[in-house]
């Protein structure tokens, strides 16, 4: 009974936080500039910033996009998900990963170990798209819960076919690869 309570909770949770949001599965990404910090580009093993827009996850291939809270929190929230993409060994191209760090979540003094985690990241997974937003922007434009973690998949087309927030479960990140499969398929099949 206990199990089916929580579950429900589980749910209900999910079900009101996908409410609170910006984003409708079908619908495209609301567009969201980040001009200062933006996306980290490594050059001769050094990192410099670019501005970013959301406008810049192209239509073609899949998208996975990940906006983390700049905590720990999130890291332990997304590893598990991170482990088992990994594990499948997705050819390279076959979607774009892009991680938008929310360093307006970060604990007071906390952005420069955020910024280096990042940098670091960048440098041992150089194709991943790593997002620095340092004002809340897409958190806002997005209409995300601040301080946690949103997992959205995009199609060839763009459009939003799944969306998270929150902790992730076993079974969310079996959907997740599942789902992510079948959109890597789809596009491959219209090449």
């Amino acid at each position: 009974m206990q199990r089916l309570r929580n579950t429900f909770l589980g749910v209900l949770l999910a079900t009101a936080s996908a409410l609170g949001s910006a984003l409708e599965l079908g619908d495209t990404l609301p567009p969201v500039k980040i001009p200062t910090k933006g996306e980290l580009i490594l050059q001769n093993d050094s990192i410099h910033y670019t501005p970013w827009s959301s406008e810049q996850i192209h239509a073609g291939t899949p998208a996975l996009v990940f906006h983390l809270a700049a905590r720990l929190s999130s890291e332990s929230i997304i590893d598990p998900l991170r482990t088992r993409l990994k594990e499948v060994d997705y050819p390279e191209g076959s979607f774009q990963s892009v991680s938008v760090i929310n360093l307006g979540d970060a604990m007071w003094g906390a952005a420069g170990l955020a910024a280096s985690a990042m940098s670091k990241n960048k440098k041992e997974t150089p194709s991943a798209t790593l997002v620095a937003d340092d004002d809340n922007r897409a958190l806002a434009a997005w209409g995300l819960q601040s301080k946690t973690v949103a997992v959205i998949l995009l199609n060839a087309e763009g459009r939003i076919v799944y969306f998270h927030e929150g902790s992730l479960s076993e079974a969310d990140i079996e959907t997740i690869i599942t789902m992510l499969n079948a959109e890597i398929t789809k596009a491959n099949a219209a090449a």
